[in-house]
């Protein structure tokens, strides 16, 4: 009968169990001599509950009820709701997950006593907060910051709760009030910038990061190249790589710094591409072993090319990935069919795009029939770029929409620009942009009635043109300015700088033309 138990316990692992497998269960546990210590406490239902745990949180969260039926005498301690709490966290990105399960966790900790531990409280804040329940989380957080209980990862999940629900201001409050800080927090916080488009002061928070004598670790490296790329700030991305460089060289056993790995790697080719220098991007591409140029490192790639019009290249690139063996992904197609569309090679578009399902298995979502209508609108194909529209088996969206509304003003084609300007209207999707492509397509042909009509409804709607924006690097700083905006403390310099350059240019223009002349 021994030999039963064994089997009786992998039984109560499996996903789901009738009433009466459960019944078997309980008698084989009860009736073997060799389980009936262990059944006495809790070391076995814990030891099970562990060692599902890493793998399998849900089927940890499951098994929990089953252990208490069976073993009525099973009362759970700190170490066993440390299991339950967090199965819960790790499973709340998992389909099936059930965010009342946190509550109920959370009362069986209150009526057993447990929920003022120190590791089941701080667990039970970051479980609130991987759900989002943002408000539960709080009032535990509140509580255990009085009760002096509340641990750096508590502090931490909860900053990254409330990024995650765009609270930016909220997460930088919490982020400022911590009593101790390590790497995960700096970086967690920088995180939340560079999600919420706060490219700046992710940068700004790097810095303070290395005065505060604490090592980036690579979360914190890749959020600020991230923001470096977006900012076009080309060298703090220098300086950021020859700092991450200079670590590793110093430490080859990897004591605490900064590896270039593949993630690096590709944040390093994505910065560097974005920031204007793809010979850069090429060689921090080039210099990457086998098992660091993986999907992500060449889809970057593709896109810094495709970006810098190397269209044809991106496009080999792509080619050349799949004779390597490496499978692309979503990501990897909108960037080849951008590619195609900035080249004018439609039939490859139209390949690639046939090829996504038939041979990749990669089912095309809005954003590749945004890209195909594009290739197709820029080849002056406004008929099948419409009929492609109306085939999908999704609703359009505004960049789908855009694409033809851009293809419609380049060609002229008035009425279905007018059709396109209706769907974007009924999603409420027509931003000043639409309006004012509308009224320029009215425009070239004259029909000034029309003209009239759009600017009269914008003014009606109180629908104003957003003004537009440029960056430039300032010393090493990027600077945003909008159109109107003088309040820069270098304005005077800048502008002298710009009257400076437009003279050079009109002196270059005027020398090419006596060129072309002679």
């Amino acid at each position: 009968m021994a030999a039963a138990a064994p089997a009786a316990l992998q039984l109560l692992c499996r996903p789901s169990l009738s009433a009466a497998q459960l019944r078997q269960v309980h008698a084989q546990l009860l009736t073997s001599s060799s389980l009936s210590p262990l059944l006495s406490d809790r070391f076995l239902p814990n030891q099970l509950l562990r060692s599902l745990l890493p793998a399998h949180p849900l089927r940890v969260l499951r098994l929990f009820p089953r252990l208490r039926r069976i073993l009525p005498g099973f009362r759970p301690n700190n170490y066993t709701f440390s299991f339950l709490i967090k199965s819960s966290a790790d499973s709340s990105a998992s389909p099936g997950s059930d965010a009342r399960l946190v509550a109920a966790l959370h009362a069986l900790a209150v009526v057993l006593a447990w929920d003022a531990h120190d590791y089941v409280a701080n667990g039970l804040i970051h479980a609130y907060a991987s759900h989002g329940l943002l408000p539960s989380a709080r009032r535990l957080f509140d509580g255990a910051v009085t009760s002096r209980a509340a641990d750096v990862c508590s502090w931490t999940s909860l900053l990254t709760a409330y990024a995650r629900a765009g609270q930016v201001g909220e997460a930088r409050d919490l982020f400022d009030g911590m009593p101790r800080r390590n790497d995960v927090s700096w970086s967690a916080m920088l995180s939340a910038y560079v999600a919420a488009g706060g490219f700046a002061d992710a940068v700004r928070l790097f810095e303070e990061m290395l005065k505060s004598s604490v090592r980036p670790n690579r979360a914190a490296v890749v959020g600020v190249l991230t923001a470096c790329g977006a900012l076009g700030a080309l060298e703090q991305g220098r300086w950021v790589h020859a700092m991450v460089a200079a670590g590793a060289r110093r430490s080859p056993g990897n004591h605490g710094m900064i590896v270039i790995d593949g993630v690096v790697m590709t944040a390093l080719v994505d910065m560097y591409a974005k920031c204007g220098s793809l010979d850069a991007a090429r060689q921090v591409f080039s210099a990457a072993t086998p098992e660091q140029r993986d999907v992500f490192a060449y889809t970057a790639m593709i896109s810094g090319l495709s970006d810098h019009g190397r269209c044809v290249e991106a496009i080999d690139l792509f080619a050349r990935m799949q004779a390597e063996g490496v499978r692309p992904n979503e990501v990897t197609f909108i960037c080849v069919l951008t590619a195609c569309g900035r080249a004018g090679l439609i039939g490859r578009a139209r390949g690639v795009f046939r090829s996504m399902a038939a041979a990749h298995g990669v089912r095309p979502g809005v954003e590749h029939y945004g890209c195909l209508v594009d290739a197709l609108g820029r080849a002056g194909l406004v008929a099948e770029a419409l009929g492609v529209v109306r085939s999908m088996p999704m609703r359009p969206d505004s960049y789908v929409l855009g694409a033809l509304l851009n293809a419609c003003a380049a060609r002229g084609d008035v009425e279905v620009g007018r059709q396109v300007v209706g769907w974007l209207a009924e999603q409420g999707l027509d931003h000043s942009g639409v309006h004012v492509q509308l009224s320029n397509m009215y425009a070239a042909w004259r029909e000034w009635g029309e003209v009239a009509r759009v600017r009269r409804n914008m003014e009606e709607r109180n629908v104003a043109k957003v003004p537009g924006c440029s960056m430039v690097e300032v010393d090493g700083v990027a600077c945003e300015f909008v159109a109107g905006d003088r309040s820069h403390p270098r304005m005077p310099e800048i502008m002298s700088a710009v009257r400076d350059l437009h003279v050079h240019l009109r002196h270059r223009f005027d020398d090419i033309i006596l060129v072309g002349v002679s």
